[in-house]
């Protein structure tokens, strides 16, 4: 009998011991963080489907690149003016510069800044783990920049073209200001 109370005492003991650990320390799993980065790897596949997926409005036929945006085939389209047609696209020009410019300093500032973060601070497990949570953003920023600098390009240009196009016959890869 004893020996039962003598296994039942330590278990008792180290089962409090854990419990008690677990109150002031926390979870080991969340001071390794792996829950933020299963959350943040849902949201990432989240986002890659969503942007993946074609919408039911954009089904329709495309054009070939090198085709040029023709303003007075768009003006009769929608019925309106063609100097309304020029004057959206000049419009869409600016709003593509601004969240090119956007996309580009955020994503600047954000590189930069978790430079010195990591450069000034000592390396643990949770610093390696913010490390690489920390590239699909500043993929995604330097994504959206490079498409609006494309976008801008295509509508300065008044014609279609790839991406290919655009990186091979570009004169910069910064977007202009209408």
């Amino acid at each position: 009998m004893k020996t039962r109370q003598d296994q039942t005492g330590p278990r008792r003991f180290f089962e409090r011991t854990r419990k008690v650990a677990r109150v002031v320390i926390g979870d080991p799993r969340t001071l390794v963080a792996w829950s933020d980065v299963t959350r943040n790897a849902a949201l990432i596949e989240a986002l890659g489907k969503a942007l993946l997926k074609p919408k039911a409005g954009m089904q329709g036929p495309r054009a070939p690149d090198g085709t040029p945006i023709d303003i007075a085939a768009g003006a009769a389209e929608y019925g309106v003016e063609p100097r309304v047609v020029a004057i959206l696209l000049d419009q869409r020009q600016h709003e593509t510069y601004r969240r090119a410019l956007a996309a580009s300093m955020l994503a600047v500032v954000l590189v930069l800044g978790w430079t010195g973060e990591m450069l000034l601070s000592h390396w643990k497990g949770s610093q390696l783990l913010a490390a690489l949570e920390f590239a699909p953003f500043w993929t995604f920023l330097t994504l959206v920049a490079f498409q609006n600098a494309w976008l801008n390009w295509q509508i300065r240009e008044r014609r279609l073209g790839s991406a290919r196009q655009f990186v091979a016959t570009a004169d910069s890869l910064i977007p202009r200001r209408p």
